[in-house]
């Protein structure tokens, strides 16, 4: 039997090997409450081109945005309609789109009619129907690209609900295929009561390795056209 001097050498080597080797590296998740918020992103004025504007309407329907699912998307009504206003008035081209129901059977697919009164459509303007990214549909192109390409559009506007959907995806696709994409912060909202996804889009959007040089974040009433 190994006396307790002989065993000392090799606990003092394993307690040397342990202090040498470096902590195990901590997750994002392990690193979770300590983390400070960064500076919020800067707003800036924009001044757009009616002739090669878009804007696009996201998914203001009755199912998604009212005040037990997301209070915030019906704060974000009115300045939504005051810009979809002044974009009809200056020619801009208008967009809505709609999500299909992940189960019809029981949550029956949104139609056009459910876009809230005061953002609703009006005329001709088209629609397209994805989920978060209103680009593509599965692994079928919706046709957005092709009607924003031949009606000469450069720069789309977008707004709606959900923040970390529709926004998120759809602004980074647009910016993706050379659009120039203009965000305003009160025209996006998230999916409840926590406002974390927004400001998480929000920095995501103007950090973004790639896409954050093609898009800006402002407000409704810093949106001129021209």
């Amino acid at each position: 039997m190994l006396s307790m001097r002989s065993l000392f050498p090799f606990a003092a080597v394993a307690i040397l090997l342990t202090a040498a080797a470096p902590s195990q590296a901590q997750t994002i998740v392990d690193e979770w409450q300590s983390i400070k918020a960064p500076p919020p992103p800067e707003l800036k004025p924009v001044t757009l081109s009616a002739k090669t504007t878009a804007l696009l309407v996201m998914d203001l329907i009755k199912q998604a945005c009212n005040e037990k699912a997301r209070p915030r998307c019906v704060a974000s009504i009115p300045h939504v309609a005051k810009l979809l206003a002044a974009a009809r008035s200056s020619g801009v081209m208008v967009i809505y789109t709609l999500f299909p129901s992940p189960s019809p059977t029981t949550f029956p697919n949104p139609v056009i009619g459910d876009t809230l009164p005061d953002v609703a459509p009006k005329g001709n303007e088209p629609v397209v129907t994805s989920f978060v990214d209103k680009f593509i549909l599965g692994d079928k192109d919706t046709g957005l690209e092709k009607m924003l390409k031949d009606k000469g559009i450069t720069s789309v506007i977008t707004v709606g609900t959900a923040t970390n959907g529709a926004v998120l995806y759809t602004s980074s696709a647009a910016a993706l295929r050379g659009f120039s994409v203009v965000v305003p912060v009160d025209g996006m909202s998230g999916t409840g009561q926590i406002v974390y996804d927004e400001q998480a889009v929000a920095y995501t959007l103007t950090h973004a390795p790639v896409l954050s040089p093609h898009i800006t974040l402002t407000t409704t009433d810093m949106i001129k056209f021209q």
